[in-house]
């Protein structure tokens, strides 16, 4: 055989174009995609965000339950209902006001900025230096409350407004009365304010600190507004402050940190003690944790072998985490953080009680009382003020919630609640389902970790989704006083920004499908719920679009799934050539609507696939114990095997893709199989030993945990099994690819460097096997820019028309094949 010819094609040289698709364009450019649903205090409207294939923002003001009445606006950077029947939309310099009862509108000019107070419905509304920086605080009727002259900016804390302001030399902080009527000085001094917080203790109060010559200057304001400056000679070098939640109620707790210049000398030494590789990027970046006090002029610097202090309550209690000496790199953590040392100390006494492995997961309540995590022995609650610990006898698979009193436990297709005085339980919600999501928690992370987090409901109802995993349907229901109410009747249609009003008897939310466009609906308590808004009424084609189920196994006999997307115009009679799509689970997300655009990250849309003539298969992979590229190309082999059982389908013409994890697989299924005729791989590994120990300049530490620990499944180091590596390296069997393959990758990719792409392209080559490498300049892990997401996507259809449907007249794949044909 000929030496084939091999192109590499850099984005911004490009010298053969893509083929020119008129009738893909005419149909992207008809699409929009809603990206946010917004609804009025009582539910009456709705504001609906829209954008379109060219990135341009569009707004839908929509009456829910008249949906005749609405109004469109062609763009809004920030808007805000300031009452019931009151929206205001802020774009460029202009605010306006639109009555919607009356779709009466007024506008105001030269304004930079606005922002808006919910619990006081106050609507801050900010000039330019034409209005000398006015900041004008309205109340809901949109009448000015009051009126303040050069505002810097504002910071809003937890419900109050603290305005920076000069007058003179003066630099001053003014907080904003509830009513939004008046304010009150809390500072004023002539050195730049650098900024404001509210202290977080149980005394209340402010820290303000300062930008001086000698560095940062810090100052506890008390609820008497009196001052407290925090003396400590050792600090005054720091330049950042944060401050934190503080359990002592005599304490402030504060964060201050610096960075140091990084040397500009001719050598960068790197030394292995480091625990930290970013430091030889931005320089170190020194920090200690303080408990300040206050009225005793007291500083405690808090212990350095501990990290990710976090308090709670007010019992003078602190969760914190044992510094790991064992790790080489602070990203070991990332995958092992179920392994870490948790305890709670007592800042007071200075004792502190282990509360051993939790798996990597806690669970608080809204007041910092409750501890709850699944130890080796069961469910195990902390309660901070008695210092008591207390097994629950609950599935390890439930999934708990606090709530006022209560713990709701989410199992399988039941919620069942937890009197957290008797610790009775009772089951308040029973169905089919094999889960149950809670729609209203909150959920907010901690500094011990990531899933060490508050849990909580703040409403007096729960909203929930209950799904079943074999036919993928979802039940939406309301729960309240014990009472049931179906929201959403059992659906295949994906649901977003599901959302009530405050009194919880009205509901918002927008449903769609793969072969649905989008929809936003709306209800009124037990009533039957009623069309508010259709987008994309000109895709018709869409909802003659059709799907297959196909059932295989997996590694460890798991039961999988792929669905089989057909196209709107399939006719029986004949045979499709068919695109794969992999990245691990995929059929969570098949109910999504196939959106017809350019705008493809990862170079992939199964609807402009469609539209071309191509089946679609999303087929899901799992893992066992043998690596992720063993496992996919398992997994893969025995989907095909039912895939062929299909009728309309033409197993000579099949072919695999995928981006990241999804193209080291695709990488490494070429090399062990002849089943494919053409692939496409983004941005994935190609060389599994080197890049473990080489360095990711997107998370700045060597790469080893991503494999030992993380998604590449190897579960050891090279040197503990080396033999899984070599298994599991696409490099070491590249001489055996069949089928021709289209590479791409973008040349600034801090996460999988782009040479991995050039290594597997050069060795294609190496070995004259058909290849067409594509980088992609400027670009990172996924293309950002429209331009270059536009190239690839039509390139991805012409790799597929020239090598699954034979034609031939594609220049650009035409320069590498003349030798060939």
């Amino acid at each position: 055989m000929m030496l084939l010819g091999m192109l590499v094609v850099r984005y911004q040289l490009i010298c053969y174009a893509q083929t020119p698709r008129p009738e893909l364009e005419k149909l992207t450019n008809d699409i929009v995609e809603p990206f946010f649903a917004q609804m009025s205090p009582d539910g009456k409207f709705v504001v609906l965000s829209e954008i379109n294939e060219d990135s341009e923002v569009s707004l839908t003001i929509s009456e829910t339950q008249k949906p005749f009445r609405k109004i469109r606006r062609s763009s809004g950077a920030k808007y805000f209902f300031l009452s019931n029947d009151v929206l205001v939309l802020w774009s460029g310099n202009v605010l306006q006001k639109i009555n919607l009862k009356t779709f009466d509108e007024s506008e105001i000019q030269n304004v930079k900025a606005i922002d808006f107070i919910e619990d006081e419905n106050l609507l801050l509304v900010h000039y330019d230096n034409s209005k000398n920086n006015v900041l004008e605080i309205y109340g809901q009727k949109f009448i000015v409350k009051q009126k303040i002259e050069s505002v810097l900016r504002w910071k809003k804390t937890e419900g109050e407004v603290i305005v920076f302001n000069s007058e003179g030399k003066k630099k001053r902080l003014l907080k904003i009365s509830s009513d939004g009527v008046s304010n009150q000085v809390i500072w004023s001094s002539e050195e730049d304010i650098y900024n404001v917080f509210k202290s977080e203790s149980a005394k209340g109060g402010y820290v303000v600190s300062l930008t001086g010559t000698s560095g940062l200057k810090t100052y506890y304001i008390k609820p008497d507004f009196t001052t407290v400056e925090l003396n400590n000679s050792s600090i005054g070098s720091y330049h950042q402050i944060a401050v934190k939640q503080s359990s002592d109620v005599n304490a402030v707790f504060l964060t201050l940190s610096k960075t140091l210049p990084l040397d500009n000398k001719t050598v960068s030494i790197w030394y292995a003690q480091e625990k930290d590789l970013s430091n030889y990027f931005y320089g170190e970046r020194p920090s200690i944790d303080l408990l300040w006090y206050p009225e005793e002029q007291r500083v405690v610097e808090v212990d350095t072998d501990y990290i990710g202090y976090t308090g709670l309550g007010k019992s003078s209690m602190f969760l914190r985490r044992k510094r790991d000496q064992r790790m080489i790199d602070k990203n070991d953590i990332i995958y092992g953080d179920h392994l870490a040392e948790i305890y709670l100390w007592n800042c007071s006494t200075g004792k502190e009680i282990q509360l051993g492995k939790d798996g990597g997961k806690m669970y608080f309540d809204k007041k910092g009382n409750y501890i709850l995590r699944f130890a080796e022995a069961g469910w195990k609650l902390f309660d901070t003020r008695t210092m008591k610990d207390r097994m629950l006898n609950m599935s390890k698979t439930a999934v708990p919630h606090f709530s006022a009193g209560t713990i709701l436990w989410s199992l399988k297709g039941e919620l069942i609640e937890q009197n957290l005085k008797d610790f009775q339980k009772k089951r308040i919600f029973s169905s089919d389902a094999d889960s149950i999501d809670i729609l209203n928690t909150i959920k907010k992370s901690t500094e011990v970790g990531i899933h060490r987090k508050y849990y909580y409901l703040d409403d007096h109802f729960v909203l929930l989704a209950t799904h079943n995993k074999n036919d993928l349907k979802s039940t939406y229901y309301k729960i309240e006083a014990g009472k049931k109410q179906v929201i959403i009747p059992k659906t295949t249609d994906r649901v977003k920004f599901l959302q009530t009003n405050k009194d919880g008897n009205k509901f918002v939310w927008i449903e769609e499908n793969y072969n649905k466009p989008p929809i936003v609906m709306s209800k009124q308590r037990q009533s039957v719920s009623n069309l508010v808004h259709l987008y994309n009424k000109l895709d018709t084609k869409a909802k003659g679009i059709s799907k297959k189920q196909i059932y295989y196994k997996g590694v460890n006999n798991e039961d999988l799934q792929a669905s089989l997307f057909l196209p709107a115009d399939f006719d029986p009679q004949k045979k499709y050539p068919v695109v794969l799509w992999i990245y691990e689970k995929q059929q969570e997300f098949t109910d999504k609507y196939l959106v017809p655009t350019f705008k493809n990250t990862r170079g992939f849309n199964a609807r402009l696939l469609l539209e071309s003539g191509y089946l679609v298969l999303l087929p899901d992979i799992n893992y066992d114990s043998r690596g992720s590229a063993l496992s996919a190309l398992y997994c893969i082999n025995n989907v095909l095997d039912k895939l062929k059982k299909v009728e309309n389908v033409d197993m000579g013409t099949i072919a695999l893709m995928g981006q990241s994890l999804g193209g080291f697989e695709t990488n490494f299924i070429a090399t062990h199989s002849d089943r494919f005729a053409a692939f496409i791989s983004g941005a994935g590994a190609s060389d599994i030993i080197h890049m473990a120990n080489s360095f990711n300049y997107n998370f700045k530490s060597p790469d080893y945990y991503r494999f030992e620990r993380g998604p590449f499944k190897i579960r050891a180091s090279f040197e503990e099994n080396k033999q899984k590596y070599f298994d599991n390296n696409p490099l070491y069997h590249v001489s055996k690819v069949r089928a021709p393959m289209l590479l791409w990758s973008g040349s600034e990719d801090k996460n999988v460097d782009q040479e991995e792409t050039r290594t597997f392209f050069s060795a294609l080559r190496k070995y004259r096997k058909t290849v067409v490498a594509l980088f992609y300049s400027g670009e990172g892990h996924s293309l950002a820019q429209y331009n270059a997401q536009k190239d690839l996507t039509l390139r991805m259809l012409d790799w597929y028309d020239y090598f699954l449907k034979n034609k031939r007249n594609i220049l650009w794949i035409g320069k590498q094949m003349k030798d060939a044909e």
